[in-house]
């Protein structure tokens, strides 16, 4: 693919848009983009299960692969024990130049993650966060500055250009400290199971609730809601017709909703209600979706480092794990996703989560140009579909 001229992106990333503190985010890209390639048919999955884990979930995995062979899938399994994330790319970019060619991975357990970093100036601290965007832009160039830091630092063309070929999820409860982990592997595969065969459903409805810095005025508003396109039954909280508080957001995630779409101030293990994002209309944390009687199926996390899967008990997986969830799109860093029809409408033409998240990056309005896309993740199973 050509390449285009090379740019530095310097873009302050203001807090009060889109989470406490105000990072400044130093990216190289270049910024090329085309129509996204279509799958391979019949299109093919890798599913990687940890070493240590493969054997005690053997009956959970052979359930599940013969699911997606059910969805028209091709399936490979792979016994992964390789802790190195540069291993498990090349590993999926050989796969993607086999004859069969590859659509995605799953990645169940404990399996490596590539680390980026940026400079938060206002803390004049380097922070870093786990960017799958690295296993599955398989053509695209990750650098890494100080190599003995293991962190990259820059994503450009390379031979092919910024854009995922791939999609990949995670299914992955280890980072929780408060559940047994081999029961919540199998929890999870039952009712993923259960969902497939039409004995776990919601009313294919949405709740999209807009906290206070997202709602400032009706047209934002309107923005934010015009973009769900995926649901005609969608109920929507916000200012200035409802006050939007940390004890609200709690009692609707008992309702019946299939989708659940939040937009509020986060860190990893709190949603902070309320202007600036200091908790002053109350705080959600992990331990509250523990006890809480959550009833969606799927959700998308608008809040700041929520799905920042290296941190125990982060928000993102502790949703994943709690009751009925089966999928969870979120940040792994401050951002989070905006332009939200460019995955809302593929989810509406029965694509899966992943192909859907896949479109959604090759947006070059948004994409992996964008700083504030680079820390998008799928936690959950990342082909299923809400038209089932």
């Amino acid at each position: 693919m050509k390449k285009a001229t090379k740019h530095l992106v310097f873009i302050i990333i203001l807090g009060v848009i889109l989470g406490a503190g105000i990072p400044i985010t130093y990216v190289y890209f270049f910024k090329t983009s085309t129509a996204p390639p279509g799958p391979v048919h019949p299109a093919h999955v890798r599913i990687y299960v940890n070493s240590t884990i493969y054997t005690s979930l053997s009956t959970e995995i052979s359930q599940y692969s013969q699911d997606i062979i059910d969805q028209g899938y091709t399936v490979e399994t792979v016994n992964w024990s390789n802790n190195n994330v540069t291993v498990l790319r090349n590993d999926l970019i050989n796969a993607s130049i086999q004859t069969q060619g590859l659509e995605g991975a799953v990645l169940i357990g404990d399996l490596p993650s590539a680390m980026m970093q940026y400079f938060d100036i206002p803390w004049g601290v380097w922070r870093t966060y786990p960017i799958d965007l690295y296993l599955t832009d398989l053509d695209g160039q990750w650098v890494d500055i100080d190599q003995a830091d293991d962190l990259f630092d820059a994503h450009n063309n390379g031979t092919g250009d910024i854009y995922p070929e791939i999609w990949v999820g995670r299914i992955c409860p280890e980072s929780l400290n408060n559940t047994n982990h081999l029961s919540a592997y199998q929890n999870y595969f039952a009712r993923n199971h259960a969902y497939r065969i039409g004995q776990l459903s919601r009313p294919h409805s949405q709740l999209v609730y807009i906290d206070d810095d997202w709602a400032t005025t009706q047209q934002l508003v309107d923005e934010w809601l015009g973009d769900m396109t995926a649901y005609n039954n969608l109920t929507s909280v916000s200012l200035p017709t409802t006050t939007t508080t940390a004890a609200d957001y709690l009692n609707r995630l008992t309702h019946s909703y299939e989708f659940i779409h939040i937009f509020v101030h986060s860190w990893p293990y709190e949603h902070m209600f309320g202007p600036g994002g200091f908790g002053a209309e109350g705080k959600v944390t992990y331990t509250n979706i523990l006890n809480a009687n959550t009833q969606a199926l799927f959700y998308n996390l608008f809040a700041c480092s929520a799905a920042n899967f290296e941190y125990q008990n982060n928000l993102g997986t502790q949703y994943l794990f709690s009751n009925n969830t089966l999928t969870v799109v979120g940040s792994s860093k401050i951002g989070g996703m905006t332009m939200n029809s460019y995955f809302y409408t593929p989810l509406s033409q029965g694509k899966v989560f992943g192909e859907a998240m896949r479109l959604w990056y090759w947006n070059p309005l948004h994409g992996p140009s964008d700083p504030n896309s680079m820390g998008m993740t799928i936690l959950g199973d990342p082909l299923l579909t809400i038209l089932m």
